[in-house]
């Protein structure tokens, strides 16, 4: 069952990537989980493994950050119209901004700015909000780690908690994503995890650290990257939003209403279709290429990550890997590489089903 995608998959191995781990399913289903290739070329060749850990890099942002929100959105804790100002103790250029606005990069901030040389790790949110915005609030999209910063303090300052410490609250332990953690050198230092790229400045490549460099300086915890975790954490994620809210035993885990919300096209005519952390389908040039339907929902990751469920049928698709290993400026294979994995799982899922197989 689906033994094109099983060797494309493999096929990418040195080509796109040194390791991957992929599923694909529908809904509650699992029908392919295929792991290739190895997790560190050097100094010794080491094997990939189901448990290893993959950092998911901005998968960050729909997995955990959004999720986080939607939670609190739920409780009354949190409203999608709140603005920053009355959560944080500030004026100016982005205090009319709102947690939507941040959840759909639509706030104005840059896509990117590099906090590490810039600033100490306590000054990060001074320096982001000091920023000269790209354009008025709401006006349009700016794919931006930056505003999801923001969105990560910004739940800190609403629950009084740590991010890491409210993702294993309201995501992982109710998922059951038993080894997914930011930092896991500290949370998981047992579990083997994939390497990612050399770090000249810090002169070591990345391994059980995050890759981005933003999070790093926080330290590890951010609302823009930081989250590693296996396969089988992310099917579980995924068979969630599948399920729409539900998880595979069928309990509620964020109301149809709420769920319905997020995978809503907030931005139909902007640069991208955003929801509320998740990239939408819609007709913009979007990584699925021509597959899966319109509206479905997903997310990347810089490091190689993905996952993406077609909104009709409920199949979906992940694909972790490490393909910055070799260099960020070196993945030209893994672009056209992950849109053809998700046209021939499509492909094969839509022939089977004709055959009555599945």
């Amino acid at each position: 069952m689906f033994e094109k995608t099983r060797n494309w998959i493999r096929d990418g191995v040195d080509k796109a990537y040194p390791c991957a781990a992929a599923a694909v399913g529908c809904g509650a289903t699992v029908y392919l989980r295929e792991f290739a290739g190895v997790r560190q070329r050097k100094p010794s060749a080491l094997p990939l493994t189901e448990d290893t850990l993959f950092d998911l890099a901005s998968m960050t942002k729909a997995l955990s950050t959004a999720m986080i929100a939607l939670k609190l959105f739920e409780k009354g804790a949190l409203s999608p119209d709140d603005k920053l100002r009355r959560h944080l103790d500030i004026d100016g250029n982005y205090a009319d901004v709102t947690v939507s606005h941040l959840l759909t990069h639509t706030a104005g901030f840059a896509p990117h700015m590099p906090l590490w040389r810039l600033c100490e790790k306590d000054e990060c949110l001074r320096v982001i909000l000091d920023s000269e915005p790209l354009n008025p609030v709401g006006e349009a999209v700016h794919y931006s780690c930056l505003g999801y910063i923001v969105l990560g303090k910004l739940l800190e300052c609403v629950t009084g908690k740590k991010l890491d410490i409210l993702a294993r609250e309201y995501v992982f332990d109710p998922l059951g994503m038993k080894t997914a953690c930011y930092v896991p050198h500290r949370n998981q230092p047992y579990m083997p995890v994939a390497a990612t790229e050399f770090r000249r400045d810090l002169d070591r490549r990345m391994c059980g650290d995050v890759h981005d460099e933003n999070a790093y300086h926080m330290d590890g915890v951010a609302g823009n990257a930081g989250v590693f975790a296996t396969l089988d954490d992310v099917i579980a994620f995924v068979t969630m939003c599948a399920l729409r809210g539900r998880t595979k035993d069928e309990e509620v885990y964020l109301s149809e209403k709420i769920f319905a919300s997020a995978i809503q096209n907030r931005t139909p005519d902007g640069a991208e279709s955003r929801g509320y952390g998740f990239q939408l389908k819609g007709k913009q040039p979007s990584p699925l290429g021509d597959a899966f339907s319109f509206g479905s929902y997903g997310h990347t990751g810089f490091t190689g990550t993905s996952f993406y469920i077609d909104a009709k049928s409920g199949l979906w698709g992940i694909l972790l890997t490490n393909s910055v290993y070799d260099g960020r400026d070196n993945r030209a294979a893994y672009y056209p590489h992950r849109r053809q994995f998700y046209q021939i799982l499509e492909e094969e899922f839509q022939t089977m089903r004709q055959k009555g197989e599945i």
